[in-house]
C-alpha cells in the first residue's frame, strides 16, 4: 500500500493515491435523506487501510459537502463533487465574483463558503494545540473530485491569499475554477504544487469554456484510453486518444464523456500508475 509523503509538494505516486481515495470516501453519506459526510464510515474504511488515521470531520450546508481528514501526520480537505441535482445549480452559476486575488466562479466560491467555516476553525483547533505542545503544524492536503476539485481549488487560492502553507492540492476531473487572469497569478503562487488529473473523454473538464473566460490551473495530468498518466501531453495525442476513447465507447453501447468523468477510474489510474513525463 503506498504511503503519504506529507512533506513532498511535487507530484508524488503515493500522496496521488491516496488524495484519489479521500476524494472517493468523501462520497459516503449518512443515508439517501442525509447527505452529510458519514465521519465514522469513512474513519472506518481508512483505517482499514492505515492506523494513522485519527478523526474526520464532515460538514453539509446547502448543496456543499466536505470533510476534514486527521491522520496523525498530516491533514486533509476533501471536497465531495456533484452528488445531487442541486449541486449542478452551482454548476451552472458560472458568472465570475471578484474575490480574494480575482475573479472566481460564483457557484463554486459559493459552495466553498458553505462549508469552509467550521473546517477551518478545526484546523485552527488543531494547529494551535500543536504549537502549544511544542509541536510543528501539521501538513495540509487538499483535494477532491469533479465540482470538489473546484471546490478545492478555490479553498487553495484562500490559503494563497492568506499566505498560510499547504503542501499540495489534487484534483480529479475538475471544471474550471477560475478566469485566465487570475489563473496566472494563481500558478505564480502555487501552479507546481497543484496536480489536475483528467481521464481520456471526461467532458466536465471541459467546462466552463474557454470563451467565457475561464482557464484552467496547475500541472496537467492526462490519463489516456490504455489508464497511462501523461504530463502535459501534447494537443495531437489528446485528439488522438480521445478519439480512440470515443470509438470504445460507441462500440460498447456507452457515453464516453460521462462514463470517464467517474471517480472510480480516476482512482483505478492512479493506484496502476503508469506513469509517463
Amino acid at each position: 500500500m503506498p504511503q503519504v509523503s506529507p512533506y513532498i509538494s511535487k507530484l508524488n505516486a503515493g500522496n496521488a493515491y491516496w488524495m484519489a481515495r479521500l476524494s472517493q470516501l468523501v462520497y459516503l453519506k449518512v443515508s439517501d435523506d442525509d447527505a452529510k459526510p458519514d465521519e465514522a464510515a469513512i474513519l472506518q474504511q481508512l483505517q482499514q487501510e492505515d492506523d494513522g488515521f485519527v478523526a474526520v470531520l464532515g460538514v453539509d450546508q446547502n448543496s456543499a459537502q466536505a470533510a476534514l481528514i486527521e491522520h496523525r501526520d498530516y491533514l486533509c480537505v476533501a471536497c465531495r463533487g456533484t452528488d445531487e441535482k442541486r449541486d449542478w445549480l452551482d454548476n451552472i452559476d458560472a458568472f465570475p465574483t471578484e474575490q480574494l486575488f480575482g475573479r472566481f466562479h460564483r457557484g463554486f466560491w459559493r459552495s466553498v463558503e458553505d462549508v469552509w467555516h467550521p473546517i477551518e476553525q478545526r484546523i485552527e483547533q488543531l494547529q494551535q494545540a500543536r504549537k502549544a505542545a511544542g509541536k510543528a503544524k501539521l501538513p495540509v492536503f487538499l483535494c477532491g473530485h469533479s465540482l470538489g476539485g473546484a471546490m478545492a481549488t478555490v479553498i487553495a487560492a484562500m490559503f494563497v491569499h492568506r499566505d498560510e502553507p499547504f503542501t499540495s492540492l489534487y484534483t480529479f476531473g475538475q471544471p474550471r475554477a477560475m478566469t485566465r487572469n487570475t489563473s496566472r497569478l494563481f500558478n505564480i503562487e502555487c501552479g507546481a504544487r497543484m496536480f489536475r488529473f483528467h481521464n481520456n473523454n471526461d467532458m466536465v473538464t471541459r467546462v466552463p469554456t474557454r470563451s467565457m473566460g475561464y482557464s484552467h490551473v496547475g500541472c496537467y495530468l492526462y490519463i489516456s484510453e490504455e489508464k497511462e498518466i501523461h504530463r502535459e501531453p501534447g494537443f495531437w495525442f489528446r485528439f488522438l486518444d480521445a478519439f480512440d476513447g470515443a470509438v470504445n465507447a460507441v462500440t460498447e453501447k456507452g457515453i464516453d464523456g460521462v462514463e470517464d468523468h467517474g471517480m472510480e477510474h480516476y482512482l483505478s489510474a492512479v493506484k496502476a500508475w503508469d506513469f509517463h513525463d
